[in-house]
């Protein structure tokens, strides 16, 4: 038959593997636990041997009992402070390697997302990254620092915008092949963006003195990006 003090040695041990399950399952801050764990354990033997509760003996199978389980609860509960303290210092040595050898990749990051083009809430249409990015292919134009450079003529450049942001379309006459430059339903043309995005000068104008007449040369090209 199993001795009374190994039964309450495997029912203390018991305790202590419960203790850390629960903890790292539910994700608990390990320090605080453990400590409460351990103090909680040593005060509370404390006192009731203060008490008189536990009457620890040699002459006595009960009495072994209580020495044995003191003897375990005390050793778990110092266990479970040094690893608190152990943890706690892993931590703090992981997140100092961390901040050493994160401050410069950081940085790195930082200054290219400084250079990165940023499109403003007006421009930042789903068709106008579409458009952007074919023409871009299509070698029309290309990123330059923190804005794009056009590289066909400024016309054709208010022409794919008029056509990106205020629904401009190309119409043929009844009687000939001709296209015109008509103006969509949206009238807000946003060319103070626009002049900023890529670096010129007066798009709103360039549009206003185009649309309703004849498509600009070259309008074949921006026409099938949006295709």
């Amino acid at each position: 038959m199993i001795s009374l003090p190994f039964r309450v040695a495997c029912i203390l041990i018991a305790g202590f593997f419960i203790v850390l399950i629960v903890t790292y399952t539910y994700k608990f801050n390990n320090r605080k636990v453990f400590w409460g764990v351990g103090l909680t354990t040593i005060v509370s033997i404390l006192i009731l041997l203060g008490l008189g509760i536990l009457r620890p003996s040699w002459g006595t199978e009960t009495g072994m009992a209580v020495i044995v389980g003191i003897c375990t609860a005390i050793g778990c509960a110092i266990t479970l402070i040094y690893a608190a303290e152990d943890l706690h210092q892993k931590k703090q040595t992981k997140g100092k390697n961390i901040a050493a050898t994160g401050n410069e990749p950081l940085q790195e990051i930082t200054d290219s997302e400084h250079d990165k083009i940023t499109l403003s809430p007006r421009l930042d249409t789903e068709l106008a990254r579409k458009i952007f990015a074919k023409a871009i292919e299509a070698g029309y134009m290309e990123e330059v620092g923190s804005h794009y450079e056009w590289i066909l003529n400024k016309v054709l450049l208010a022409y794919m915008c008029g056509r990106i942001y205020c629904e401009d379309y190309p119409e043929k006459t009844k009687y000939d092949d001709k296209v015109f430059w008509m103006p969509g339903r949206v009238e807000l043309f946003p060319g103070t963006e626009l002049d900023k995005l890529f670096n010129m000068k007066d798009l709103t104008q360039s549009r206003h003195s185009r649309k309703n007449k004849a498509a600009p040369v070259g309008s074949e090209k921006i026409d099938r990006l949006f295709e």
